[in-house]
């Protein structure tokens, strides 16, 4: 089954960034592979050692220090992670939001709100012009996130509108978005999310 797609049409008019008191915002250092792979495998509650930061992300043609964000607690704990994706199967013009996770012994405080904003600025700092991501229908508290940030629902596939519904009904939203789930399937440029 394909995952669900979003897409925030534009990258003007981007809030700030306020990280709470405590954290601050930062890209990747030397050294901080093994707090990625820390934190992924926490929040995808994944074996320990089992994700890889230089094969999942370090050896892909897009990897850039300053495309790969983290929210740190004051004493350098790296708590939350985003990343601002190209790919030429994106177009030019699109970024992609990459790897988001979040620490969930510091939830309620925003920080996959602050680190996925983080991208759509450097998305913009980059001369994107809009962005994508996808996402898994079960990641419920993500897509509430993603919908605050501006990213719109996008049918991409036949299964998207029915499960589409079926997640928006669970926010007592459906109706914000009828006509985007009513409407035709879409596809971006160069993108296949099969």
């Amino acid at each position: 089954m394909s995952q669900l797609v979003m897409h925030r049409p534009k990258l003007d008019e981007l809030p700030e960034i306020n990280c709470p008191e405590g954290y601050h915002l930062r890209h990747f250092e030397d050294g901080d592979a093994a707090g990625w792979n820390a934190l992924l495998d926490v929040a995808f509650e994944r074996k320990e050692g089992t994700s890889d930061f230089d094969n999942d992300m370090a050896t892909d043609d897009a990897y850039r220090p300053e495309r790969v964000w983290f929210i740190c607690t004051d004493d350098g704990q790296i708590v939350a992670t985003a990343s601002c994706w190209q790919n030429e199967m994106y177009g030019k013009v699109t970024s992609f939001i990459h790897w988001v996770a979040a620490d969930t012994e510091h939830g309620g405080k925003k920080l996959g709100h602050w680190v996925s904003l983080a991208t759509l600025h450097q998305a913009r700092r980059e001369g994107r012009l809009d962005m994508t991501l996808s996402t898994d229908d079960v990641r419920i508290p993500a897509i509430k996130t993603y919908l605050r940030l501006g990213f719109l629902p996008a049918i991409t596939d036949d299964s998207h509108a029915e499960r589409w519904k079926l997640v928006l009904e669970t926010m007592d939203w459906p109706e914000r978005f009828e006509a985007i789930i009513e409407g035709p399937i879409k596809t971006y440029p160069l993108i296949d999310f099969k």
